[in-house]
């Protein structure tokens, strides 16, 4: 009883891998496979953040490790505050005021009486800050504020931070806020690159507010200041804070560093090579699979189908691939899909013709015409007789068109033509000479991607060339 066309692939792979161990390079070219295939299958574990995450540190960000160095070891880190109630120390000025604790949340009830009056709510919360000064800084305050038979009443919020030698910024300012002004979804806000926050400080618009400020070590008081008017009457009012976010942007961050939008390099690396692996994978499986199919129909066919088939392959072999691949995605758009597709389409034209002469020699070989003399079948022919000795073509042709189609991946990444919502090699490289990292000496943002697209298809030419001398009879050596 034959064997199944599975049971023959699986034997034949088999037999490969156990050829492989004979074959160092093709060895150490296997391994690099399999560690970028772990990388790509657990990029979301290995990857510490999201790779289009923007603000997760100050713009440029300089990689934790560069600490090492005296140059670098004061620069900032990040500090983020998330304050609620239990963080802060609080004082209380004015009557009929009380201040609770809802679920962690700040909770201001300031009751109305005989006489309209002022009151104040004051929140401090200290840290202590002992490196060099930010570029910048940002936070918010999320408020809700309602009146209850309270009609004239309302509620002022503000910030400020205060240095070690006691100098106060004030922040923020909500202004007089009355009935039913909520602030949970959209909360009030400052940040250091606002203009109109450097002006009102007395500093120039040009200025870094972060080096104004925090300028000095030591320790900086964070202080709430919220104001409330009571008119006359039996109502109250009442605000809520949830909490008051804070935040410091470090200029040391992650083993990459950050790029011109602080996005982590580093999860951008590892996303990466999802991407190349699989661009290059099914591009050369699809390419590989239109060949087999135009050469076997050519080369056993013959004749006008022949002619048709290699009047097409000349047509598009002759033809200038990248410009084409480039107009079409300039006109059709950028998605990570039509670059697979693209490249697949536009790269089976060699392989074909190489098929076509190999069936052409079978077609006409004894038992192909015994086979014809008892009546087999076209279909049963090539998949029989013809097909398996074309499996050591193929197998060769499906590994070493990867590294190709990576490198073009890679390539129409770089010139922004790729799927810009897609983290890819070739787009960190894009971005590195858009945002100016080769002016500005950035190595570690530019050098990663690009030996990590050299490793991979280095991989797979090591690979390739391997099973060529372990599937080619003509190239086997004495071992």
């Amino acid at each position: 009883m034959s064997e199944s066309p599975l049971r023959n692939v699986i034997e034949t792979i088999k037999n490969i891998l156990f050829e492989l161990k004979l074959h160092k390079t093709g060895l150490i070219g296997l391994i690099i496979l399999i560690f970028y295939t772990f990388v790509a299958i657990f990029a979301p574990y290995i990857a510490p953040a999201d790779p289009n995450k923007m603000g997760l540190a100050d713009s440029y960000a300089y990689p934790e490790w560069f600490a090492l160095f005296p140059k670098y070891r004061n620069l900032p880190r990040n500090i983020i505050l998330n304050l609620s109630y239990s963080d802060w120390r609080i004082s209380v000025e004015g009557r009929n005021l009380s201040v609770n604790n809802m679920n962690n949340n700040i909770l201001i009830i300031a009751y109305c009486g005989n006489i309209s009056q002022f009151s104040s709510v004051s929140f401090e919360y200290s840290f202590n800050y002992t490196y060099d000064s930010p570029k910048r800084f940002e936070g918010q305050i999320p408020f809700k504020v309602d009146l209850f038979s309270a009609l004239g009443s309302y509620a002022r919020i503000k910030c400020f931070v205060i240095t070690p030698s006691g100098r106060t910024y004030e922040l923020y300012d909500s202004r007089p806020i009355a009935y039913n002004l909520s602030r949970l979804d959209a909360p009030g806000t400052f940040d250091a690159r606002d203009v109109f926050l450097k002006l009102k400080l007395g500093f120039s618009p040009h200025d870094n507010l972060g080096e104004k400020i925090f300028n000095e070590r030591g320790i900086y008081k964070l202080k709430l200041l919220v104001i409330i008017y009571s008119a006359r009457g039996n109502g109250y009012l009442r605000v809520r804070i949830p909490y008051i976010y804070f935040r410091i942007y470090g200029l040391l961050y992650g083993l990459l560093g950050t790029d011109n939008l602080g996005c982590d390099l580093f999860s951008n690396l590892i996303y990466g090579t999802r991407v190349s692996l699989i661009v290059g994978i099914l591009a050369s499986i699809i390419s590989v699979s239109i060949g087999l199919v135009v050469g076997l129909l050519s080369g056993y066919k013959g004749g006008t189908t022949d002619q048709t088939l290699m009047f097409l392959t000349d047509t598009l072999l002759f033809m200038p691939i990248l410009p084409l691949i480039i107009a079409i995605s300039v006109f059709i758009g950028k998605s990570l899909y039509l670059e697979i597709a693209l490249i697949a389409l536009l790269s089976w034209m060699g392989l074909a013709r190489n098929i076509r002469a190999y069936v052409m020699s079978l077609r006409d070989s004894m038992y192909v015409e015994a086979a014809k003399a008892v009546g087999a079948s076209d279909i049963y022919i090539i998949f029989r007789h013809i097909l398996p000795q074309l499996s050591p073509l193929i197998y060769i042709s499906l590994v070493m068109r990867i590294p190709g189609a990576i490198l073009l991946e890679a390539t129409l990444s770089f010139l922004n033509l790729g799927d810009p919502s897609v983290p890819s090699w070739g787009r960190m490289l894009y971005s590195a000479r858009y945002a100016g990292a080769f002016f500005r000496f950035m190595w570690w943002w530019i050098i990663p991607p690009g030996l990590a697209i050299t490793l991979l298809a280095l991989a797979f030419i090591l690979l390739g060339h391997a099973l060529d001398e372990i599937l080619n009879p003509r190239l086997r050596v004495r071992r």
